[in-house]
């Protein structure tokens, strides 16, 4: 069930406990910012509701997986209801992160064509092997898939949540 606040984005996915502490180790989606060490929380998506647990540690894994201790879990038992629940970080304190790729960063925003006509909102961005995808809702509620390519991005206006697009003639009549 997919998390409702449009300020949380997926950092991965608990895939096992590790060792007997109470640690989990989290496969992450595909991007692991600099600064999840310093965080000082993250949620875990419990029956379909984000819920936050506070970090006492996070270590890389030689496998690429990440280590996360939570403050008061000290044991595996605990720990494995948690195995297959996703790992979602608050976005707005990553904003800042430099390292940050703007297709994470862009859920939300309304995008709108050179002469200021609205397209769509961004719902989510798929990662395609070759490209990432812009899921939009459009203003009849209708699910428009649009590749994010940067020659079609004239401007993105972090402030306003904007994103101006000049978009091949057609493209939105492919979906049909």
């Amino acid at each position: 069930m997919p998390v409702q606040d449009k300020k949380l984005i997926l950092l991965g996915k608990i895939i096992k406990v590790h060792g007997y502490g109470g640690a989990v180790m989290l496969h992450p989606e595909e991007y692991v910012p600099e600064g999840l060490k310093v965080m000082e929380w993250v949620f875990i998506e419990t029956e379909g509701k984000p819920v936050p647990f506070f970090i006492s540690s996070v270590t890389e894994h030689a496998s690429g997986n990440i280590v996360l201790k939570f403050d008061n879990y000290d044991n595996s038992e605990t720990m494995t209801e948690f195995i297959g629940c996703r790992v979602l970080l608050n976005q707005e304190e990553l904003e800042d992160d430099d390292e940050m790729p703007a297709h994470l960063i862009l859920t939300g925003f309304k995008v709108y064509n050179p002469l200021n006509k609205y397209i769509g909102s961004v719902e989510k961005i798929l990662s395609l092997p070759m490209q990432y995808m812009l899921v939009l809702r459009d203003k009849e509620d209708a699910e428009q898939l649009i590749p994010l390519n940067v020659d079609w991005v004239i401007g993105i206006d972090k402030d306003k949540k904007t994103i101006i697009m000049d978009l091949p003639d057609g493209i939105m009549n492919i979906n049909d």
